[in-house]
């Protein structure tokens, strides 16, 4: 008896009929089950099978389950870009280790997408499955490269560069990915900014079937200076950093932009916590400051004895909470001239540390305990040989998201 073949049925978005004799249509509903239950690369296969799958994997009940299965998997993300005559972006992803008593293990990640950049030194932001990459291109019919923003869906393979913002300022500009977990949005904050003063800020929502365009919107707060070049997106609340000014005498400030609501706020920084290389993470969903200690950077050398966390307790009061920890000897971790960058913190309390500049392999990321002071290592493999010099940025608690844009 030959085996039955399945074709599309006359109504393709309810039923998938099987074409044999005794057979039923299957439901949508037990296909999106088994679609779910494949790996990533074998739902991409699916959707070159036929137009049924095709159109079955862009339903919003499939991509929202696939996004819900995949936030309780948290990965950790890698964007390396080398620094050959062809420069590239290639993005890695692993399964985010997790609190283990080996002092070291190995993890294996596997290869997502790689996409042509014309810039050496990129921007780079990941928030909710989709990476904001700032690139300087080279526009056909201009001798000049010109500043771009791609959006990037790695577990897709899609990228699109994001449509010119409409401004008369003559300053410099920067963008900002956000995403408001209750509408289930992206959307992209842009400004216009000199030394001194941030302006005509503008908004753009990824989705949906009209052209994208930019919204206006008003600040609403004082007047702030430059805004770093790192942000976070923490329960749909972008922050990053800010250089003050007269209307803040001088005090830095992290800029608070709610996604959904498309409102500012902000809250001032404590003195010691003010240095530019202070990084953003998220600590158990709220926001914190890293720093190591004497002196305080946003890096981890060989000599570190220690750093400092600072973390948000009241938006509204401007209260932090300061915590010290003290590191053990880095001596059988880092070789020397050697540094680490903080990452960020995973749900298992550990504070994730590795290198932003690699020469060669293999490729490590340190998790520092918070409750017991002890680090472990983990070796990433599968990223293939570092010939020359390549540049990783690593964003961690990454999902895997199938929404197309």
């Amino acid at each position: 008896m030959k085996s039955p073949r399945y074709i599309v049925s006359e109504n393709p978005q309810t039923t998938l009929r099987c074409h044999s004799r005794d057979s039923s249509p299957i439901p949508i509903d037990l296909i999106i089950e088994i679609l779910l239950r494949l790996p990533l690369k074998s739902i991409a296969i699916c959707r070159c099978v036929c137009k049924f799958l095709a159109s079955a994997l862009v339903r919003p009940d499939f991509t929202d389950s696939f996004l819900a299965s995949s936030s309780a998997r948290p990965q950790i993300l890698f964007a390396c870009q080398n620094h050959d005559k062809n420069e590239v972006m290639l993005y890695f992803s692993a399964s985010q280790s997790q609190n283990s008593d080996d002092s070291s293990s190995t993890i294996v990640s596997n290869h997502h997408m790689g996409f042509p950049v014309d810039s050496l030194n990129l921007k780079c932001s990941a928030v909710s499955g989709f990476v904001c990459v700032e690139d300087h291109q080279i526009i056909k019919g201009r001798k000049n490269p010109k500043l771009v923003w791609v959006i990037c869906n790695p577990s897709t393979g899609q990228s699109f560069t994001l449509p010119k913002m409409n401004t008369r300022k003559r300053s410099c500009i920067t963008c900002f990915l956000g995403y408001d977990p209750i509408d289930k949005q992206h959307k992209v904050l842009a400004m216009t900014f000199e030394p001194t003063k941030a302006e005509d800020h503008q908004v753009l929502t990824l989705g949906g079937t009209e052209k994208l365009t930019w919204r206006r919107i008003e600040c609403g707060i004082p007047q702030y200076g430059s805004p770093g070049t790192h942000s976070i997106c923490i329960n749909g609340v972008l922050y990053f950093k800010a250089k003050g000014n007269r209307s803040s005498n001088g005090q830095d400030m992290i800029v608070c932009f709610d996604v959904r609501s498309e409102k500012y706020n902000f809250v001032k920084v404590m003195e010691r916590a003010e240095h530019p290389e202070a990084t953003l993470v998220n600590y158990n969903g709220k926001l914190a400051l890293v720093s190591s200690q004497y002196p305080f950077t946003g890096l981890i050398c060989s000599s570190s004895r220690g750093f400092e966390m600072w973390v948000l307790q009241d938006s509204e009061k401007h209260e932090w909470s300061n915590h010290i920890y003290k590191l053990p000897s880095l001596s059988e971790y880092i070789c020397g001239g050697q540094n680490l960058f903080f990452v960020g913190v995973t749900g298992g309390n550990e504070i994730a540390l590795c290198r932003n500049y690699v020469f060669r392999r293999p490729f490590y990321v340190y998790y520092y305990n918070l409750n017991c002071g002890t680090i472990r290592r983990v070796e990433v493999q599968g990223m293939g040989p570092f010939d020359g010099v390549y540049r990783v940025d690593t964003f961690l608690n990454h999902v895997e998201d199938m929404k197309f844009y």
